[in-house]
């Protein structure tokens, strides 16, 4: 017998029947057989009246008419296999042969096929009745078709749910109204780093850190009457490590079920912080740089008008001791302002191949005296150093305020490894470092096993005028000049401590192939000199004007002053004899330098061109390095240096 066939004895059926007779009067027949007809019509289920013997279709309703397809005249006086509608003809014929027997079938097996050869998912309910001596079999046919499809939906989206709940990248949860934890996927066991079963019958307060419970379970309770938050909270991990994560939440997802979800934003809060720390030196770096800039035009003033004072004494002894501290404390405000320069990025760099390991060798002695006998350097140098594009004197700088600030963390001695090494940084390392390009570096670091510093201390390292020494015993100006000079060489630096074990700075320049420059050694040996050539000068800051034009005048010069660069350009047109150098400032109002020496080189080609600035300006420096073929001092100079400047520009000229 097919599997899905439903007996009844039909017999009972006609017994019931006989048991109650009862009387019907031709009118209450009529009406009977109104309202029967009505229902046949009207029915929402196929009905098919049959011939009990035959199997022959004696009448169909207008929805068995619909759901085939087949118009009406189709189906009556057919056998019921002559229109082929049945899918399986063998499993129908089975069935029917069942139902001729007992008198009742239900059957959900017997696909049918419409006219235009769509399948339809069908129930089949039949029964064999009496009417008038004959025995006739009702079949109601109910379309299964889209409940059938709907119930496959729901099993495909309830598949595709759970496939997507297990391999979802992110933690999701599912809780009940207590916030308990019903079920939790994969990625969530992996984030709260403990098993399934630990998972469920928790709650999130079970993982929150301490300072983000107060807030988490009013968040929640928010969740279920708005229907949905997001929020970020700090969890903790039974092994320790805290997480920064965004927590989601919809409430009644399901009646009574609620839907979790925890994204891991450690890394991108850890790239915020370095963002936000690197805008605000930058904004920082933009205000010293201007601030530098104009003490810059002072320092060259006090200094200078100091040191001509001092070549003017006749014999006071207290006078020249006065002007020597003036000297000092402005020469003292001049390294700082350089320093503030440094970090602002905006110095005048003049960049050679170097090699970084002959760079350590040469000023290895210097840096034993720097940290004294009580502690010791040992440097580790790989061989087959790549090269790199940086200021010496620039980089000197950098690792002697390294090793000092290394020096400073060690009272008491210790030891001091300087190490270099070719490095890559790929595409991994770079997405989780803020400004760094995935190639080839040249790694130095600086490793002391001081007191070390926490966390909060490591984001202020940087910043000027930030230091953790004694008052009076550091300007806070040491980190901030190294963090200038790696950035404006093209490279970053990063910081690794702990609270008592040590600090390691890593500082990266791009690798470059190309061999090194040996650098000379200063010339300090160069006689003081003048000249009887006619210089310009264009400086809008009138201090500093007059002291230029004093300092050339007294050593024989001829100057012509001008106090921007469009009167540059007038005098030079009104001056008939030669003019031999062009000494300029960089940042003037109006036209710049670089506007004036283009056009006053139309008319003097010949001119030398002397730069002069307290400011790496990006009309002749990009990121403040300076091409070979440019002639520049930097403020604040002294007389002498600038006289010695001019010359050595003048003798390039003849030579």
């Amino acid at each position: 017998m097919p599997v899905g066939i439903r007996l009844l004895d039909a017999r009972a059926i006609k017994t019931e029947i006989i048991e109650e007779p009862k009387e019907v009067t031709p009118e209450e027949l009529r009406t009977s057989e109104i309202r029967y007809r009505r229902l046949f019509e009207a029915a929402r289920d196929g009905i098919l009246m049959l011939d009990a013997i035959s199997l022959k279709i004696t009448d169909v309703n207008p929805f068995m008419i619909e759901l085939l397809g087949y118009p009406r005249a189709d189906f009556l006086g057919k056998e019921l296999w002559e229109l082929g509608f049945f899918i399986d003809k063998e499993a129908s014929q089975e069935a029917f042969r069942v139902l001729q027997i007992e008198g009742y079938l239900r059957y959900q097996d017997l696909p049918l096929m419409t006219r235009d050869g769509k399948p339809r998912d069908v129930e089949f309910v039949s029964n064999v009745y009496d009417e008038d001596g004959s025995q006739v079999i009702q079949c109601n046919i109910r379309d299964l078709t889209r409940r059938k499809s709907a119930a496959k939906s729901l099993d495909e989206a309830e598949s595709q749910f759970r496939s997507l709940f297990k391999n979802a990248p992110d933690a999701v949860l599912i809780a009940n109204d207590q916030g308990e934890f019903l079920d939790a996927n994969p990625a969530a066991c992996t984030l709260l780093g403990v098993p399934h079963d630990e998972v469920v019958g928790c709650t999130v307060l079970d993982f929150t850190e301490e300072e983000s419970k107060a807030g988490t379970w009013p968040m929640w309770e928010q969740c279920l009457k708005e229907g949905r938050m997001h929020e970020p909270i700090r969890l903790r991990r039974p092994d320790g490590t805290v997480l920064d994560v965004d927590f989601f939440a919809t409430a009644n997802f399901v009646p009574g079920s609620h839907f979790s979800m925890l994204h891991d934003v450690t890394e991108r809060r850890k790239l915020e912080v370095q963002l936000r720390q690197s805008q605000k030196l930058e904004s920082i770096g933009l205000l010293a740089g201007g601030i530098a800039h104009d003490f810059n035009n002072l320092l060259t003033v006090i200094i200078g008008y100091s040191e001509l004072s001092m070549t003017r004494l006749d014999n006071s002894a207290q006078l020249a001791r006065n002007l020597e501290e003036i000297i000092k404390a402005a020469a003292r405000a001049a390294s700082l302002t350089r320093q503030l320069l440094a970090f602002s990025r905006k110095q005048v760099l003049q960049p050679k191949v170097l090699d970084l390991n002959a760079i350590i060798a040469d000023i290895g002695k210097m840096l034993s005296r720097l940290v004294g006998e009580h502690i010791v350097i040992r440097t580790f140098s790989e061989a087959g150093l790549g090269r790199v594009n940086a200021d010496p004197g620039q980089i000197e700088q950098v690792l002697v305020n390294l090793v000092v600030n290394a020096r400073d963390a060690m009272p008491n001695g210790g030891e001091i490894i300087i190490e270099t090494s070719n490095v890559f940084l790929d595409e991994e390392y770079a997405s989780c470092h803020v400004s760094v390009k995935p190639g080839w570096y040249v790694m130095t670091t600086v490793t002391d096993a001081g007191h070390g510093m926490d966390v909060k201390t490591q984001r202020l390292i940087f910043e000027p005028f930030f230091t953790t020494k004694e008052q009076g015993k550091g300007t806070g100006l040491g980190l901030s000049t190294v963090y200038g000079i790696v950035k404006q060489s093209g490279g970053n630096i990063w910081v690794d401590s702990q609270v008592g074990i040590g600090t390691t700075f890593k500082v990266y320049l791009p690798l470059i192939d190309e061999p090194a420059i040996e650098v000379p050694a200063a010339d300090s040996s160069q006689p003081m000199c003048g000249g009887t050539e006619t210089i310009l000068l264009a400086e809008d800051e009138e201090m500093v004007r007059n002291l230029v034009r004093e300092s050339l005048t007294i050593h024989g010069y001829t100057v012509l002053e001008a106090a921007n660069g469009a009167e540059a350009m007038l005098v030079c047109e009104q001056h008939e004899g030669p003019i031999h150098l062009l000494l300029t400032d960089v940042l003037m109002p109006g036209m710049n330098a670089t506007d004036l020496v283009e056009q006053l080189t139309k008319s003097r080609p010949k001119a030398r061109i002397l730069y002069m600035s307290g400011y790496a300006a990006t009309s002749i420096a990009e990121r403040g390095i300076l091409p070979e073929d440019i002639a520049f001092i930097g403020k604040p100079f002294t007389p002498d240096s600038l006289v010695l400047k001019v010359a050595e520009v003048l003798r390039k000229q003849t030579s």
